[in-house]
């Protein structure tokens, strides 16, 4: 029922965000008469497409077993799902010792996403007015610094997870790091390589998950 519900309200909100996006567009036409050609939004949705669209695909994939239905909504609405949202639900859950993918997993997950959310825009409100002059006085080392949160918080996810079930996410965390070396020593694009990573770990994944419930089947 509390996935219904989510579901049912996520559907609206989400659409009258997809809705709300393109206002400003809208405004700036009917006031100004600024509109792009089709040949310009074709070339920025190209070059969009080319840099995100991998993620598209797999970002929905990957984190839905731990956002479940209502956080999805939330987390894909107002976006940062992988720097924000998976980090605070994933620490919520372990506090609580829930389970990802429960009934009480989802509704938690839930509750985490829409916590972060109000911590982002009062965070970004104070941040957008004394920021910029802030980031300014702080010394050249601190803001270097900076461009290690992303891996910091990705290296603490997979290290959660992974210590859940190390004997299963094992072979996953091998067959990935071996398949990301091949295909950069091979040249291919960071979005391909993200693409058949992540398809290799589900392939992976699955085939662990079939010889563990081989070995578990009882005997006739």
């Amino acid at each position: 029922m509390f996935d219904k519900k989510c579901l049912r309200m996520g559907l609206v909100t989400m659409g009258a965000a997809v809705i709300a996006s393109f206002l400003p567009a809208l405004y700036l036409y009917f006031a100004y008469g600024v509109i792009p050609t089709g040949a310009d939004i074709a070339s920025l949705f190209s070059m969009m497409a080319a840099s995100f669209a991998v993620g598209w695909l797999v970002q929905p994939i990957t984190f839905y077993p731990a956002l479940g239905i209502g956080a999805s909504c939330l987390s894909w609405t107002t976006g940062n799902v992988a720097d924000l949202r998976m980090p605070a639900i994933s620490a919520a859950q372990k506090a609580a010792g829930i389970e990802a993918g429960t009934p009480e997993g989802n509704v938690l997950s839930a509750m985490a996403a829409a916590t972060t959310n109000v911590v982002t825009v009062a965070f970004l409100t104070v941040i957008t007015v004394v920021g910029s002059g802030l980031i300014t006085l702080l010394p050249e080392q601190v803001t270097a610094a900076f461009s290690y949160i992303a891996p910091a918080i990705f290296g603490a996810i997979v290290v959660d997870y992974a210590m859940k079930n190390l004997k299963a996410n094992l072979p996953l965390i091998l067959s990935g790091f071996l398949v990301y070396i091949a295909l950069k020593a091979a040249g291919l694009p960071t979005v391909w390589i993200t693409l058949l990573v992540v398809i290799t770990g589900m392939l992976v994944s699955r085939g662990v998950f079939t010889l563990q419930a081989k070995k578990d089947k009882p005997a006739p």
